[in-house]
């Protein structure tokens, strides 16, 4: 099969265009009958005349070069097998492409079985270790990884630390103010602390996230409204079930709170150091050795208020004896003007003590700026540590050590522990004012005002502000302010 060239092609579609550019009369039409069969033969006869080139008019139409010179069954036949390719070729994408998306999604299920097998249960251990010792026991904490090293600090049965390097046999950790080295078969680590502590029922608590939080009687939003809880007060848990934790409220009644607002831990001490330890020695001996005085000072007034009666007793045995001599009507007179006498002496005390509650409460008028001082210098230390027996605003205190430093920031030079309990004035709750001492069983805050207290807690939450009432009922208070 022959190819015309271009110049053919070029020349007839000249002719062609001529051709169909002219117009031809109607009355000439019969004359040139045939002339468009003529024009379109030469045409044909000039295609077959050159020598095989590319269809010209393949290319023009945009037939590809290796069709261009089919004829038409053959080209149909390349279209076919051309679009066998193409639906092969797109089968074999898309099971590429399946392909890669069941590999995607084998990857996904993976990492997140990874993720699931990798995620903490327990977040209070995470990079955190629970001393395991027996019941009683204590952990030493030394200077250095040798069983003959410096004693530093002790750390208590489920106490907890951070782990700073964790060695084969000893580790380095850190809990509260004190830092050392402990045996790794005394301690367990991460999860392992928690299961550890669920296993061995230590007690947990929840601290709770937001404030208002509603305790309701049952574990249903549905359920009775007992009361409301705050933020960053803490409570003993006494079961958990989903979404709901079951607690102890401070006046012994039970509740329950969502989940979801509280945070659950396990009760878990820190260390003390030697230094700590040995002033809570110290404090306890001063402690004692302050109720013995008291005892002592107890103990005389009584044995003074018995000499008293004795002789008191006395006197009216004289008396008795002087009436024998003297007439029963004069000795009464004389006992009533005694007792007109006592009247009047009685009277003149109580216009001083009145005189006297004038002044003290002149005294609390110009004592109102003070005593916010107080409460404004104490908020600066709030969610710092307690300690148990330790007086350091900053590195940690219990309650009295931190009304005690107040105080002392201040000018006022007041005893810790059990000496706070006797120290200033009495009071009861509904008169004191900020600054003054509120007591309950075994704790001393300091009040603020608005019904709350700020005071040392509790080693799982520090210095914290709370309701007066977060422990149930308070005992008393003490005015040490207007009455130093």
């Amino acid at each position: 099969m022959y190819k015309p060239s271009k110049r053919v092609l070029i020349a007839g579609l000249t002719t062609a265009i001529i051709l169909s550019s002219v117009t031809i009369p109607t009355t000439m039409s019969s004359a040139l009958g045939d002339f468009d069969d003529i024009c379109i033969s030469a045409k044909v006869e000039e295609y077959i005349t050159e020598s095989e080139e590319q269809d010209p008019v393949a290319v023009l139409v945009g037939e590809a070069p290796e069709t261009a010179t089919l004829s038409a069954a053959e080209r149909v036949m390349a279209e076919k097998e051309k679009t066998k390719t193409e639906v092969v070729s797109k089968g074999k994408d898309e099971k590429a492409s399946d392909k890669k998306e069941e590999e995607a999604k084998d990857k996904k299920e993976e990492a997140e079985e990874d993720e699931g097998k990798n995620a903490i249960k327990y977040p209070q251990f995470k990079d955190r270790a629970i001393v395991t010792v027996s019941e009683g026991g204590v952990l030493n904490i030394r200077e250095s990884a040798d069983p003959e090293a410096e004693i530093v600090g002790t750390i208590e049965r489920a106490g907890i630390a951070l782990v700073e390097e964790k060695g084969a046999e000893w580790s380095k950790i850190g809990s509260g103010n004190c830092e050392g080295y402990v045996k790794n078969e005394y301690i367990e680590f991460g999860d392992d602390a928690g299961e550890w502590a669920e296993s061995n029922s230590i007690p947990k608590y929840i601290k709770v996230q937001g404030s208002g939080l509603r305790v309701r009687k049952d574990p249903s939003t549905d359920a009775d409204i007992l009361d409301a809880v705050y933020e960053n007060e803490t409570y003993s848990v006494l079961s958990q079930q989903e979404d709901w934790v079951e607690i102890e409220m401070y006046d012994g009644t039970t509740g329950y709170v969502n989940d979801d607002y509280v945070e659950v831990r396990f009760e878990t001490p820190w260390a003390k150091t030697t230094e700590e330890i040995e002033e809570m020695r110290r404090a306890e001996e001063e402690d004692a050795r302050r109720e013995q005085e008291r005892l002592a000072a107890e103990k005389e007034e009584e044995e003074e208020r018995a000499r008293q009666e004795a002789n008191e007793s006395s006197d009216d045995d004289d008396d008795d004896d002087n009436n024998n001599s003297e007439s029963s009507e004069s000795n009464r007179a004389e006992r009533s003007q005694e007792r007109i006498q006592r009247t009047e002496e009685i009277k003149k005390e109580n216009e001083k003590t009145i005189t006297a509650d004038e002044e003290t409460s002149e005294t609390k008028a110009t004592n109102s700026s003070l005593r916010q001082q107080f409460v404004d210098y104490a908020k600066q230390f709030l969610g710092n540590p307690y300690v148990y027996g330790g007086t350091s605003l900053t590195n940690g205190c219990d309650c009295s050590g931190f009304t005690m430093r107040i105080y002392e920031h201040f000018g006022y030079s007041i005893p810790r522990a059990g000496g706070q309990r006797t120290f200033g004035k009495l009071i009861t709750v509904a008169e004191a004012q900020p600054g003054d001492l509120i007591f309950y069983d075994g704790h001393v805050t300091m009040y603020i005002g608005g019904g709350k207290v700020i005071h040392a807690s509790s080693e799982r939450v520090g210095i914290i502000i709370s309701s007066l009432s977060y422990s149930g009922t308070p005992l008393f208070a003490r005015n040490i302010i207007d009455a130093y």
